[in-house]
This record gives structure tokens, sequence and C-alpha cells, in this order.
């Protein structure tokens, strides 16, 4: 078992899921220079355990072939016994870059290229003849046919953030027909990887441009709202898509790493595949994440009780009651240092009590440096420690919770990876390098908080 799998040697971009008895399939793009991708291939039984598979899709020799300089995103779909792969075909120097390339397998794994490819390539009516790309297809059974997906730009928008959701039809998976785009936003450059499923009475689309954002319409030819917050995550749970496994619809993405491995580096394309992520929908139309029942089962077995009777009060006056830490903080911060190994999954249950309360985390906590994470009622947020006052967070997530409401807390610090999930509603994740090690510890503000029941399983190094 490897938390936040990466593949031997390679660094793990765009995922691309797919479930098919009993099995979840992630093929994904290997960073690659100048985007020279290929599709890689892993696949588990559970999750938790993944197994490399042969690539799946390559870059064609031909140096005038729609694919010749690289395979990016794109969808799998199973039809009649026949599974049918479609994915971006990149070669700048054709007259349109990116194109529809179409591949079909009877295992998964052996894959035949369309000799008509690329299928589909831009309809100058309505797009712009440069973005075309990331295809999504699914069956849909309003209208009785398949309709594939496209991040595009649409012509006919003055303003410069014209991104679209294209749509294409078809009866069979081979013959295609462009139309006028599924939902023109005004949002972004292009709606990267767009995505589409349906929960209860409600369809939902997702698509990123940077960070991962969804709408929802309870018709496909209807209004796409927005909620908020409208993104599932941070800008580090990358270009994430979905599956569904029968019961459940899951968000699969990555976790890029910093430039230089420093906390102040650029964020690079290409890292650790992040936890996934169950989405849960909301009777407002918004969508809740919690981290799927795998992971929490293997907790279970895995983790031992936080000996809290040994960790040590810096701050404040914190009363140990069995499992429990708790203490009553109104006058300012309260500080209880405890030592965990390097890489670990922590669970909680958190009751905060005060109307100004906050709670949250010290990590790698070491000669004055480390970080800071922030849960209270309107955040969370993940900043570099400061000795002298808290600075602007790396990254946060809007929350909210009533007094005296339960907190279920997993924390995962892995190698360089942080990962929160709060109260199966939100989820942050982000990287810290410095320092690499140190202390963990409990905190309070402005309030009394209960930390019950936390328990630490120990993590195998970051891969």
């Amino acid at each position: 078992m490897v938390f936040h799998f990466r593949p031997q040697g390679r660094w793990i971009g765009d995922l691309i899921p797919f479930f098919w008895r009993g099995e979840y399939h992630l093929f994904y793009l290997p960073r690659a220079p100048e985007g020279r991708h290929c599709w890689g291939h892993i696949v588990s039984r559970n999750l938790l355990d993944w197994e490399e598979l042969p690539d799946a899709i390559e870059p064609s020799n031909d140096p005038n072939a729609p694919d010749a300089v690289g395979c990016w995103t794109g969808s799998v779909i199973e039809h009649e016994g026949t599974f049918h792969c479609f994915y971006t075909g990149f070669n700048p120097q054709n007259l349109y870059p990116q194109t529809i390339c179409h591949a079909t397998s009877d295992d998964l794994i052996h894959w035949r290229k369309d000799p008509s490819n690329p299928i589909i390539v831009p309809d100058e009516r309505w797009y712009e003849p440069q973005d075309w790309r990331d295809p999504f297809v699914f069956f849909n059974p309003e209208a009785g046919e398949f309709w594939m997906l496209i991040c595009a730009r649409d012509k006919r928008i003055a303003f410069e953030r014209r991104g679209c959701v294209a749509l294409a039809t078809s009866k069979d998976l081979q013959n295609w027909q462009v139309r006028e785009p599924l939902w023109s936003g005004n949002i972004c450059w292009a709606t990267e990887c767009p995505d589409m499923f349906r929960l209860g009475n409600r369809w939902y689309l997702v698509y990123s441009h940077g960070v991962t954002r969804y709408r929802w319409s309870e018709k496909l030819n209807g209004v796409w709202f927005a909620s908020f917050p409208d993104t599932f995550d941070t800008e580090f749970v990358a270009a994430a898509k979905t599956l569904f496994d029968g019961g459940r619809q899951i968000l699969f993405g990555w976790i890029g790493t910093l430039e230089g491995e420093s906390d102040f580096g650029h964020r690079q394309w290409g890292g650790h595949m992040a936890l996934p992520r169950e989405l849960v929908p909301q009777a407002d139309g918004s969508l809740s994440v919690r981290l799927p029942e795998e992971f929490v089962r293997w907790h279970l077995e895995n983790a031992s009780p936080l000996q809290l009777e040994d960790c040590e009060p810096l701050c404040g006056a914190w009363a140990i009651e069995g499992t429990a830490a708790v203490v009553e903080s109104f006058s300012g911060v309260s500080v209880l240092r405890c030592n965990v190994p390097d890489d670990f999954f922590l669970s909680t249950t958190v009751v905060p009590q005060g109307e100004a309360v906050e709670f949250g985390f010290l990590l790698r906590m070491r000669d004055g440096k480390g970080h800071k994470l922030v849960v209270d009622k309107s955040k969370i947020a993940l900043m570099r420690w400061a000795s002298w006052g808290d600075v602007e967070p790396k990254v946060s997530r809007p929350i909210s919770w009533g007094e005296n409401e339960h907190l279920k807390i997993y924390l995962t610090v892995h190698g360089s990876i942080v990962e929160i999930f709060v109260g199966d509603k939100v989820s942050l994740a982000c990287r810290i390098y410095d320092p690499p090690a140190g202390w963990l510890g409990l905190y309070a503000a402005n309030g009394k908080v209960r930390f019950q029941d936390v328990t630490v399983a120990t993590l195998q190094p970051l891969p």
C-alpha cells in the first residue's frame, strides 16, 4: 500500500479514470517535455494498491500524424463489448494543432488507433482553431445518443475569456456531429478537462482552469448554476476527473511539485496522485467531499492512539481526559506538543465551542520553522509558521460549521504533501518542504476545544 502513488521514475499528471468490473483504471499523462505525453496506465481493486501496466497510447512515429508530438487528456467508455478511448492528438505543425483522436481495445491494455484520425477538428463556425482538446464522452439517455464534451474557445464572444465546453454528438461512437457550445461562461481562457455526471436529479459539469471547478443543472440544456464554493479543493488537486463505481462518484487529481523542492517555488505540472475524494450531493446542489471508506478502514486497522499523556503543554491549561485533550483558551492560543512519525495519517474528532473559536495543527515544527493549519468558522488555511505572527495563507478553503458540532478530521502529512479532510465536507491539499521533519502541535484559540480519539498511523516514505 502506497499513499500518494507515483509511477516508478515518473511524475504523474492528468488522470483519466475508468471503472470496470471491480477495477479502478487510471490512465494518466506523465510529465514530459514540450507536451510529448503518452497515456500511462495503472489499476487497483481497492484504491490503495496500484499496479503499473504498459503504456496505453503513445505518440505516432509519423511526423505528420495528428498525435505525432503528444497524446493528451481524454476519456474511456465501453460500448457493446468494445472499449473506446477518445484523446487529444497534438501536433503543432498541423493546421489544427489539437484534434480529437480515437482508439479501441478489447482488454483495456492493447489499443488500436483509428485509421481515420483525427475524427473531429474544430468547426470554425463556432470555435477557434487553436484550443480543441480533452474529449469526455458519455451516453445521454435523455437524447438517446453519445455526447462528447470538448475544451474549446467560443469565437463569437468578444471578451478574451471565451473558454467554453464544446459539444459533439453521435449515435454509434464513429460518426460525430459538432454542435454549438453546451456552455460558454466567459470565465476563463479554456475550460480544460471537462467531465460530466448525474447525481440524484442534477447534472454536474466539471472543468478546470488552474483549479478544478463545477456547475450544476437540472437539465442538460438548462442554466448551469455555480455553488459556493464552486471548487473541490485547492489548485494542488489539479485537473481532477471522476468515475462512478456503482455506488460513488469519486474524484481523482494530482498534487504538483514545487520548483526546486522549495516552499517558495512555482507549482509544476505533474507530481503525485492525490487521495481520491468521494463527492456527496447536497440539497442545495452543492457537492461535499469526503475521504473514501477504504482509507478510513485502513487507518482503523493500522493506527494507534496518540499517547496524549506524553504530550507537552507549551502554553494553555490542557486537560487530558482519557483519549481526549481539552483546553479552554478564550484569552489567546494554547499549544500541545506531540511527537509523531515524520510521515503520518491522523484521525480525530474535534468539538469546538465559542463564537470566535479556531483550532488546528502545527506541522513539522523545528528550530522556529514549520507550518500552521488553521480551521475556524469561515475557512481552512495552511500558512508558513512565523514566530512574530501569522502570515498570508499559502492555500485556503471556505468552510462553515455549527456550535458544538463534532468535526471528524483526517490529516495526512506525507513527505512534502499535506491533505486534510474536515467534517465530511471540505478538503485541502498543499505541499510543504521546510523543515522535512519536526513535532506536531494541537492548538486552540478564542474558545474551548476538545480533541478526542486521536489516533495516528505511520506511512511509508513518499515515493
